[in-house]
């Protein structure tokens, strides 16, 4: 799985604001953390917005995102074969 610090990209169907529910749009999310989920298809990712590291950001919170990722997804964005 990626380190935390890795930018991840995500497209809509790879991934789910909450289990049952595909996500619809894209996004990038620096990822805080991935743990495991119930469903082996899908990861639970904290994270970040790009947006956060900017120099002018006052994000104090320990993550802005939490979301399932395809584990597909994530183990390509580590490098690893899924």
């Amino acid at each position: 799985m990626p380190d935390p610090g890795t930018r991840v990209s995500v497209r809509p169907t790879e991934w789910q604001p909450s289990p049952g529910i595909e996500g619809q749009t894209s996004h990038d999310i620096v990822i805080v953390s991935v743990h495991d989920s119930h469903d082996p298809r899908f990861a639970w990712v904290y994270g970040h917005g790009p947006e956060c590291s900017w120099p002018t950001a006052d994000c104090t919170t320990p993550f802005c995102w939490e979301l399932l990722i395809s584990v597909d997804v994530l183990a390509a964005t580590a490098g690893e074969r899924p």
